[in-house]
């Protein structure tokens, strides 16, 4: 796992879209379309560390509880799925990386 920190919003953005196949735009979108909407929930994710809900939700253009929610989730999924796992590790690489 990596190391908490404070990440850059952009950076975390770029990691999650080259692992998802996506744009950070649609990331940004607030599409309800799973893979999108994943993407985003593993955006707040790794945004967290270092900062509030509040000014996480600030970034986003998000309500709090909609990080909480998200983080939440990702947590939870993290334990027991090993694809979410994969793509855990896959954007840490990317985020190591720049």
């Amino acid at each position: 796992m990596i190391q908490p920190r404070k990440l850059e919003i952009n950076q975390i953005k770029t990691a999650v879209s080259k692992v998802f196949d996506t744009t950070p735009e649609l990331i940004d979108s607030g599409t309800r379309y799973q893979p999108h909407a994943l993407a985003r929930q593993i955006c707040y994710y790794y945004a967290l560390p270092g900062r509030s809900y509040v000014s996480v939700a600030e970034k986003f253009g998000k309500h709090h509880g909609s990080i909480m929610h998200g983080v939440k989730k990702i947590r939870s999924l993290c334990e027991d799925d090993w694809q979410i796992k994969a793509y855990l590790c896959e954007i840490e690489k990317e985020l190591e990386a720049s």
